[in-house]
């Protein structure tokens, strides 16, 4: 089992069985197993009881349309896991199976799951948006089927496969002396600062979009870029690369369109906010996200 990862959403609980999924028979099986497993979600939003997903036995399916798309997760101690989109139900409430639970935002449960939990609820919810968003081909428009238990769609018109893509998107803590780089883009509610972002564009290393974001969203110089870790982020299908950079200057120039404030702030500022001070002007991302845990990582440096 892989060690716990930093980053939320990064952990792999469960084995892909990338050879086995490839045969519909196998598929077939693991669905037919009594102790194969089913996570339901409504819209991306996994069905929740407590602090813990509801896992149903595969035979709930029968509670639901019999074109609601299943797709295969991966297998644990045994057990496949498998994930149903519910999203054809008019609402959340109404969707099959709410009486025992609820259909919770999948940010606000990232909050109270397991780092196993919300990583395989990130992963459903990455897949079965997918499917809902790519069910025609890109190369000649028919529509596509379903494949290897939900790991990619192929065209039955010109044979063309397609697979769940990823965004790359580098995301990254500017820092000069004692201080990092904040900001807030305008759909952030006011006081709350972020790491900046932005996704790589074609031909582009994640390394020179981070320099090329800075420079463009805020004016700042990057010497030096360092590469920290990764997060999926199912929402809906980012992979976010997380940098700690040396900016040459304090100086800024901000791009209002996509950077509404920003600010330096001091490394005793930033431990002051983690420790839990209160301050309307300047709220930290919540412990889930990949810019948080860069502040931490910077924080806590020499």
């Amino acid at each position: 089992m892989p060690a716990p990862s930093l980053c939320l959403f990064a952990a792999e609980p469960l084995d892909r069985c990338s050879d086995a999924r490839a045969d519909p028979d196998w598929i077939a099986a693991r669905l037919a197993d009594p102790e194969s497993l089913l996570l339901p979600l409504y819209k991306g939003d996994p069905l929740v009881s407590g602090d813990a997903p509801v896992w149903l036995a595969t035979a709930a399916r029968a509670e639901f349309p019999a074109d609601a798309p299943v797709v295969f997760l991966g297998v644990a101690r045994g057990r496949a896991h498998f994930a149903l989109d519910a999203s054809a139900a008019p609402s959340p409430e109404s969707a099959p199976f709410a009486g025992i639970g609820r259909y919770a935002p999948l940010r606000e449960a990232a909050g109270f799951f397991s780092d196993d939990a919300l990583a395989v609820a990130g992963q459903a919810r990455w897949l079965l948006d997918w499917h809902r968003r790519h069910r025609f081909c890109a190369v000649c428009g028919a529509p596509t089927d379903m494949a290897d238990g939900g790991a990619k769609r192929r065209c039955a018109s010109c044979g063309a496969e397609h697979f769940p893509r990823s965004d790359p998107v580098a995301i990254v803590l500017a820092a000069h002396g004692d201080a990092c780089l904040l900001g807030r883009s305008p759909h952030f509610p006011p006081g709350f600062l972020s790491a900046l972002a932005g996704f790589v564009e074609a031909a582009e290393t994640p390394e020179a979009c981070a320099a090329r974001e800075l420079k463009e969203e805020a004016g700042v110089t990057l010497t030096d870029v360092r590469y920290q870790f990764s997060q999926p982020w199912p929402f809906p299908s980012s992979l976010m690369m997380g940098f700690i950079a040396t900016a040459a200057d304090r100086s800024l120039t901000l791009d209002r369109r996509e950077i509404e404030e920003a600010r330096w702030l001091t490394r005793d500022e930033i431990r002051a906010l983690l420790a839990g001070e209160r301050r309307e002007d300047a709220r930290l991302p919540p412990r889930f996200t990949i810019a948080r845990r860069l502040i931490e990582r910077w924080a806590e440096s020499l």
